[in-house]
């Protein structure tokens, strides 16, 4: 199937209407008017549609940002058909955004994502080998869309530099060496949970070159049958991320486990080519 999608820029108003219908049945709303979307596009802006036989099934829109002297590509929303997803389209329209920023003089591509996401996860970090330091808590304040209610909407910070590659051999060694920063185990109902027995601490000093931190391989049905659950995750993500990147790791890679849980890798900072 993979084959016969192809990546277009989409710039006219009634193209427009077909991803603005795309987004409401993947979020249950119009997140961006389409006059908003019209104007980013015509000024700057790149809006991609992945087509199957001419049929819109994905999209990515990005801007340009500025921050800290730098400009860059932010990468605000990409989604797939339901139908499609897992099956590459997401990282076709990445790749895609990269051809483009490389064109365009963008050195950087920037974007955020729910740090609980799987899906989301192995995208960025297993993928296209982007790195995360930057935990934003709350950052939208309260979302109401199908895939955000229910939870703060708390968001790591990814950069993904086009035309340069931090990962190196050493990755490997470390992920290998790397032990869980806390344990998971299981609820009596079969779902994962995080450090039971609240053994982190916010306070200590992490002394190893890298760390493997849990996270729940199924967000969304976590949320429908634990809801209590997915709230104690969050916290307890939020805290510890928030931690280690304040002691300069950052996450690098997915590591997969069979079921249930899979692993962020976190590396000191000082042992990347960045």
């Amino acid at each position: 199937m993979l084959e016969k999608v192809c990546i277009k820029n989409v710039i006219t108003a009634s193209e427009i209407v077909k991803v603005q219908h795309l987004n409401a049945e993947i979020w249950g709303s119009q997140a961006i008017p389409s006059h908003q979307l019209l104007a980013a596009v015509q000024n700057g802006g790149l809006l991609l549609g992945a087509y199957l036989e001419d049929r819109l099934i994905g999209f990515n829109y990005c801007f340009v940002g500025y921050q800290e002297g730098k400009m860059y590509l932010h990468s605000h929303m990409i989604g797939v058909e339901k139908t499609y997803r897992e099956q590459g389209v997401a990282e076709l329209l990445k790749h895609a955004q990269q051809e483009y920023a490389k064109e365009n003089g963008f050195q950087l591509v920037r974007w955020l994502f729910e740090p609980l996401e799987a899906r989301m996860a192995n995208l960025s970090f297993l993928k296209l080998n982007a790195i995360s330091y930057q935990y934003k808590s709350d950052y939208y304040g309260p979302l109401h869309d199908d895939f955000n209610d229910g939870l703060p909407s708390d968001r790591l910070a990814v950069e993904w530099w086009v035309e340069r590659n931090h990962v190196d051999d050493c990755l490997d060694e470390l992920e290998e060496s790397a032990e869980e920063i806390v344990p998971w185990s299981l609820t009596v109902d079969g779902l994962p949970m995080l450090d039971r027995d609240g053994e982190f601490q916010r306070d200590q000093v992490f002394m190893r070159d890298a760390y493997l931190l849990a996270i729940p391989q199924y967000l969304q049905k976590m949320k429908v049958e634990s809801p209590k659950l997915a709230e104690d995750w969050r916290y307890k993500v939020r805290t510890i991320l928030s931690t280690l990147f304040e002691q300069h790791y950052a996450i690098v890679r997915v590591k997969k486990h069979k079921e249930y849980v899979n692993f962020y890798l976190l590396v000191r900072r000082s042992l990347l080519a960045l």
